[in-house]
């Protein structure tokens, strides 16, 4: 096997797209803004887009890299994660649904552990009243904002400090930031979860603009709006 045959296949087996069908590229202006543009793609052998730009809300403090750059996200910086990431799963208030992803159901005893120092940090489990976490998040809120939303594989591992509980999530009435998340209004949200096929291994690419075209060469296709 030539030397140019054998990179080609170390491409495809660390690209972080490699096997993917589905792709939702949200863009910030800047590294700091709070806000962005979410374009879904479909891949066809190059990467096309669907529907329309839905603009979303992002972090109280921007982006933070998840590897390699800086400044990196980590527990309660505020910053939304930029890189590539899965999407695993959707959730929502609803007992069952109609999405083709996997699914939680978002009743009162369903949580995400934000202490990093628990064995469950990052994680979706059921709370045991006699033993909780030391600091969670209640997925069935109040404020509506989780009624319907998808999670966000950053920090899959659960690396120790490195952040927790990224979804995708339901505006608040006044758009103000999220606390790392990624929000938008109700009608795209559920156009986007119906639209995940676990099948096709759908990912989130979030990165500020200035990174845009460094992804351009490698998925030929999306565009840096």
């Amino acid at each position: 096997m030539s030397k140019t045959i054998s990179l080609f296949f170390i491409f495809l087996i660390i690209s972080p797209l490699w096997g993917s069908q589905q792709l939702i590229v949200v863009i910030a202006s800047e590294l700091n803004s709070t806000s962005g543009e979410l374009q879904r793609y479909e891949n066809e052998g190059n990467w096309h887009k669907v529907g329309e730009v839905v603009p979303v809300i992002l972090g109280r403090s921007g982006l933070g890299y998840s590897s390699l750059r800086q400044p990196q996200k980590n527990e309660g910086d505020g910053r939304s994660p930029a890189g590539v990431f899965d999407i695993g799963s959707t959730f929502g208030y609803a007992l069952e649904t109609n999405f083709s992803m996997p699914y939680f159901y978002a009743d009162e005893s369903l949580i995400c552990v934000d202490d990093a120092d628990d064995r469950f940090y990052n994680k979706m489990t059921l709370l045991n009243p006699l033993n909780p976490p030391k600091s969670f998040e209640n997925m069935h809120r109040n404020d509506e904002l989780y009624r319907y939303g998808a999670v966000i594989e950053y920090n899959r591992l659960g690396e120790k400090g490195r952040g927790s509980c990224i979804f995708f999530h339901l505006n608040r009435p006044d758009y103000r930031p999220t606390a790392g998340c990624t929000a938008m209004d109700k009608k795209p949200l559920i156009e986007i979860l119906r639209w995940l096929d676990p099948t096709k291994k759908p990912k989130l690419l979030q990165i500020p603009k200035r990174d845009c075209k460094e992804y351009q060469k490698e998925f030929v296709g999306i565009e840096c709006q």
